[in-house]
């Protein structure tokens, strides 16, 4: 049995930023992950099993950004602070080019 393939339109700074998030989401709960989206550990995990979760949502989120749009994230290790935090000053510095 294959693997099922999901494709989600890399979020280039002019497209919907909700429905992106939306599908970002979806992809990190299909690869069973969603958590790393969690701003802290949850207590039933020790650091070096949190550290793998977190790389991978990095990762699959960096995945689905534009390169103009990753270049203003690719040295965040938070994969919620790639997806939530650095919205709005990659928006201001996309418009204002």
């Amino acid at each position: 049995m294959s693997g099922t393939k999901f494709e989600v339109v890399k979020f280039d700074g002019i497209g919907n930023f909700g429905l992106w998030q939306t599908r970002v989401k979806d992809l990190l709960a299909q690869q069973g992950i969603l958590k790393a989206l969690r701003p802290q550990r949850p207590a039933s995990m020790d650091d070096e099993d949190w550290e793998e979760p977190q790389q991978h949502a990095t990762g699959t989120i960096r995945i689905c950004l534009a390169d103009k749009i990753m270049y203003h994230v690719m040295n965040l290790k938070s994969p919620g602070r790639n997806m939530e935090e650095t919205r709005d000053p990659i928006y201001v510095q996309i418009h204002n080019e």
